[in-house]
């Protein structure tokens, strides 16, 4: 019934949403949000300081759901407002561009009309998204053929522009957002940027005091659509206290930080003696600034390989599930086996004797810049300045 009264809401707010289009909108104000409202991060946010510091001509408006992340935001000098508020719709019919990194319920969706609208995505896809993702619902009689007619302003499928890492991702999120390649801005991703920043953060450097000489390893597996959660810590021959003892004679820590959707994958330090750590989002404001200082990526299906490319440091790849995960979650853009930059393990005792072997070899060293190549087009600190440029250049 609650469905029912909402999309009855919608159809009397339609007039209101075609009457946007009379309203003048003005250069120098811009829109961001990010992850539905509920966070501060990804390209959006790196976009969004890029402004704030770069072009105080241009009024940068954060909006959000969660009143801390406005509290931060106006406290480091910025505008928000909550998504919801009278400022935020007035700003949303105001502002040339819109700019999200998940979808349009990132920003206030109903007063955008007549804004450029630009999804930055969160990160290169290595597993199939929107439209060539054939499991998601995106390709119901109702998705595809009502809703951008009827009720276009939760369309997700009619933005002005996309950004993309590089050529080999441009036709990808070209039909995954169903846009034309000319409509497709090949900058690299703003989040990306901090791979170039000096600075290091406080929990790696924590981390290296405590285990004097370690070598730190980041675990970051993606979320599986459609089946239960799952990581290398389900697997049948997960053993901490074994772990544990293999961690500790190799100096090494192993930190596993589970995808933001999959939240029953984090967790907090429970054994502040273990080697093996579990962090939770709130413990997590910016994974790229932790995850550039690591010494080693063991992922699975997840695009945050190609963003540690730019690290030219080791990768481990944990595809214990690779058949089950492309018919049951997700297909994948690319030959799996021949992407890849390093070992792929199925299980605990694969990545220890990986975790062994793995540093220094040129093999995998030389595989590693290759890829980089091939998969970031931009090797500098100067994505967010590209990206703006390009928005500036299709407002004249």
């Amino acid at each position: 019934m609650s469905r029912i009264l909402k999309y009855i809401g919608y159809l009397l707010f339609l007039p209101f949403w075609w009457l946007q289009l009379l309203v003048p909108r003005k250069k120098n104000i811009w829109i961001f949000g990010a992850w539905y409202g509920n966070r501060f991060s990804d390209n959006s946010k790196y976009l969004y300081l890029y402004v704030k510091r770069n072009h105080p001509n241009i009024k940068a408006v954060w909006l959000t759901k969660d009143s801390l992340i406005r509290e931060k935001v106006i406290q480091e000098g910025g505008f928000s407002y909550l998504t919801n508020s009278f400022m935020a719709c007035y700003y949303s019919l105001l502002a040339k561009n819109i700019i999200v990194s998940s979808g349009k319920r990132d920003v206030n969706y109903l007063f955008i009309n007549g804004a450029k609208k630009i999804q930055l995505w969160h990160g290169n896809p290595m597993k199939k998204i929107g439209l060539d993702d054939k499991n998601s619902n995106v390709h119901s009689l109702f998705q595809r053929r009502i809703v951008p007619i009827i009720f276009p302003f939760i369309s997700e499928f009619n933005y002005d522009f996309v950004i993309s890492n590089s050529g080999i991702f441009s036709e990808k999120m070209a039909s995954a957002f169903n846009v034309s390649l000319s409509r497709i801005l090949e900058t690299g991703c703003p989040r990306n940027d901090i791979f170039y920043c000096d600075k290091t953060d406080v929990f790696n450097n924590e981390l290296r005091k405590k285990f004097k000489g370690c070598k730190i390893i980041y675990y970051l597996p993606t979320f599986r659509n459609h089946i239960e959660a799952k990581s290398l810590f389900n697997l049948e021959d997960f053993d901490k206290s074994k772990i544990n003892e293999f961690l500790e004679k190799e100096n090494l820590v192993f930190v596993n930080k589970g995808h933001y959707v999959d939240n029953n994958l984090n967790g907090d330090i429970e054994d502040l003696n273990s080697r093996i750590i579990s962090l939770s989002d709130k413990k997590v404001s910016d994974i790229n600034f932790m995850l550039k200082d690591a010494d080693l990526l063991v992922t699975d299906y997840s695009g945050a390989y190609f963003d540690y490319l730019l690290t030219e440091k080791p990768l481990i790849f944990a595809a214990f599930d690779l058949e089950e995960y492309k018919s049951s979650s997700r297909e994948i853009y690319f030959n799996y086996e021949e992407i890849v930059a390093g070992p792929i393990v199925k299980d605990w005792s694969e990545l220890m004797k990986s975790l062994q072997t793995i540093w220094g070899q040129e093999k995998y060293a030389n595989l590693v810049k290759d890829k980089n190549r091939i998969f970031n087009k931009f090797h500098d600190s100067n994505n967010s300045k590209r990206v703006f440029e390009s928005l500036l250049n299709i407002q004249k």
